[in-house]
């Protein structure tokens, strides 16, 4: 980006930033903003109360109100609910009073309100779509917003912008993820032992994990959010011979020594990730991933090469991979991690940033646009 911009961004509404609450939008923002803050550019954050500051460069506007349902566990015909004291609405009541001190405002989200006042405001308005296809009426709101405005939306992935029957994967701008590789150390002697990392609630499919170890007899380490404490205790109750350890919400350089210690890691969503940064932080301490063959993983992991890929809901193809793991070479895992790294990740960002500020709707897209494994050599 030629000049350094002015840019808020508006995180995910249902938890403040370090809870982990917002999975991958806050792990997103909390590597992407001091970078971009390093850059030269104005950086700040409307958040939840109660949030983390990712750098000291890097202002955080602290919102408080209550937090909206979770849209990855909505029913498709859940209808829109505005709240008086929300702390959704209150972001954007706050971005609205600070526009003008923006060259562009960054929604990363998954909220029909967000889309709704997208043309309310005079400082441009962007949107990073956070999550597959989910609630009707939010599809029916972006769907509307992108084309009035189709420069100012991205994905994380092309296997994401799928779910939208509206939006064309070939023309939109997937963002993907970055880490600072040099935080991640490779281990190329890991214990046997699997690993699962994501926020434990039925729609990550924990209990595929704890089928597998049960399967193969082996220790299963298990990290994340504590979101559905029963949805735990149930998985624990149908596989009580599983030696599984809970280690909770950790820190980034904890759970890298957890994840990298394991001979594999298992990704067993049962709807359909955006990306996955659980899956390049795995790759990064050599750790190949076992995954289902959907979503945001099956563009990130090199069947075969970094990891496997299975199908969809299959435990027992699941199974079959952990007893090849061993065949990998965890170096590739290493290799695929670092073509997302930070610089990249932030690169892209710029580049759409700059989009939302100056192109319009009949501009040609002229940054980097593939329908598939933009990182692939």
């Amino acid at each position: 980006m030629a000049a350094s911009r002015r840019v808020l961004f508006l995180t995910s509404p249902v938890g403040p930033l370090g809870s982990g609450e917002g999975g991958g939008v806050e792990t997103n923002l909390m590597n992407l903003t001091p970078i971009l803050a390093r850059r030269g550019h104005r950086v700040a954050i409307a958040a939840p109360a109660g949030s983390v500051q990712p750098a000291p460069d890097v202002l955080v506007y602290q919102i408080e109100g209550r937090p909206p349902i979770y849209a990855t566990t909505a029913r498709r015909d859940q209808p829109v609910i505005c709240q008086p004291d929300g702390v959704l609405e209150r972001m954007w009541e706050l971005a609205m009073r600070v526009q003008d001190q923006y060259d562009a405002i960054i929604g990363i989200n998954y909220d029909w309100l967000a889309y709704y006042v997208t043309p309310f405001f005079k400082t441009p308005v962007g949107h990073v779509i956070s999550i597959c296809s989910t609630i009707d009426a939010v599809d029916a709101m972006i769907r509307e917003r992108f084309y009035e405005f189709p420069h100012r939306f991205a994905v994380n992935t092309c296997a994401q912008a799928l779910t939208f029957p509206f939006l064309d994967p070939c023309r939109m701008m997937s963002l993907y993820g970055g880490i600072d590789l040099a935080r991640y150390v490779f281990n190329p002697r890991p214990q046997n032992r699997l690993s699962w990392v994501a926020r434990i609630s039925p729609e990550k499919g924990l209990e595929d994990a704890f089928a597998v170890a049960d399967k193969l007899g082996l220790p299963l380490d298990v990290c994340g959010k504590l979101q559905h404490p029963e949805y735990w205790e149930d998985c624990r109750a149908r596989y009580p011979n599983v030696d599984v350890t809970y280690h909770g919400f950790l820190p980034q350089q904890a759970l890298h020594q957890i994840v990298r210690n394991t001979k594999a890691m298992l990704m067993t969503p049962h709807w359909v990730e955006a990306f996955g940064n659980t899956c390049i932080e795995a790759l990064a301490g050599g750790t190949p991933v076992i995954a289902y063959n959907e979503g945001g993983p099956a563009e990130l992991i090199q069947d075969g090469v970094s990891g496997y890929l299975v199908p969809p809901r299959d435990v027992d193809a699941l199974a079959e991979a952990v007893r090849r793991a061993d065949q990998l070479d965890r170096q590739n895992a290493r290799r695929r991690a670092e073509q997302f790294s930070l610089e990249r990740f932030a690169d892209r960002y710029e580049r759409f940033i700059e989009r939302v500020i100056c192109g319009r709707p009949d501009d040609p897209l002229d940054w980097e646009l593939q329908a598939s494994h933009p990182y692939d050599d």
